[in-house]
């Protein structure tokens, strides 16, 4: 596990998708963060207030999650808790993409993640999305992304076939990875929670945004030769588990 975050243990609160809670979870366990899953009305700003980041994820939204998350991102703002937005299906529908709006321009969020199609759409474009996956013809303009990412005083992550990441000025694109791991559900919820875990253990922004989105990739590659998909999950959390900060020193090999 990553020395920094297992010393300081932070509490990542995620108000998120409960087709992948379980797995967001365990993966937050993973490196060495400890995670808390309270949506609540009557609870949520207390929690904020314990943790060291916040997880907002829209992937099975209704009035309460709604309602909950906008509680908790007033109380995260207030407090300087770091936030990581996950825009899931941002484009599919008319609520999706109206509440992902409404999120970010209520409060600064330091990470916005998701995949290319969603990120176009919150650039005000029209995007092709289909269900959660992202769109492989969907042509980022990383021009808007970066200006994008100075408007909102925000992190943005576009994960993909290559992952990219800026905070308006700093940029790098990532070529870890593998197509498997988009063959199970919630890597990219995952890769939300593993930001989220830099994110509390005083990691700065972006450069949580890069190590989390970077030992996705990686795990994902040491997974790979996993025989099913079920031994390939596995894997992935094995992978996560045993890496060190040692491994960080491979993103600038990866990335330009």
């Amino acid at each position: 596990m990553f020395t920094t975050i297992l010393e300081q243990k932070p509490l990542i609160h995620h108000l998120t998708n409960t087709v992948t809670i379980n797995d967001c979870a365990n993966m937050t366990l993973a490196v060495g963060a400890s995670p808390v899953m309270a949506e609540d009305i009557r609870e949520v700003e207390e929690m904020v207030g314990l943790a060291q980041a916040l997880v907002l994820n829209i992937g099975t939204l209704d009035a309460d999650m709604q309602a909950s998350q906008r509680l908790a991102a007033k109380e995260a703002a207030r407090l300087n808790v770091p936030i990581v937005l996950d825009p899931v299906g941002a484009g599919a529908t008319t609520l999706r993409t109206s509440f992902s709006q409404e999120l970010i321009n209520l409060v600064p969020c330091t990470v916005i993640k998701g995949n290319a199609s969603e990120i176009k759409t919150l650039l005000g474009a029209v995007g092709r999305t289909k269900g959660v996956d992202a769109s492989v013809d969907d042509v980022m303009d990383r021009d808007g992304i970066r200006a994008f990412a100075r408007k909102h005083r925000s992190v943005i992550v576009v994960t993909g076939p290559m992952d990219y990441i800026t905070d308006g000025e700093r940029e790098l694109t990532l070529r870890t990875g593998t197509p498997r791991l988009g063959l199970i559900t919630g890597t990219g919820c995952m890769t939300a929670s593993l930001i989220a875990g830099f994110l509390g253990a005083g990691y700065s922004a972006f450069e949580a945004a890069v190590h989390g989105t970077f030992i996705m990739g990686k795990a994902g590659e040491q997974a790979s030769m996993a025989l099913g998909l079920g031994d390939f999950k596995r894997e992935l959390f094995n992978a996560i588990s045993l890496m060190t900060e040692q491994d960080l020193m491979e993103v600038s090999v990866h990335a330009n």
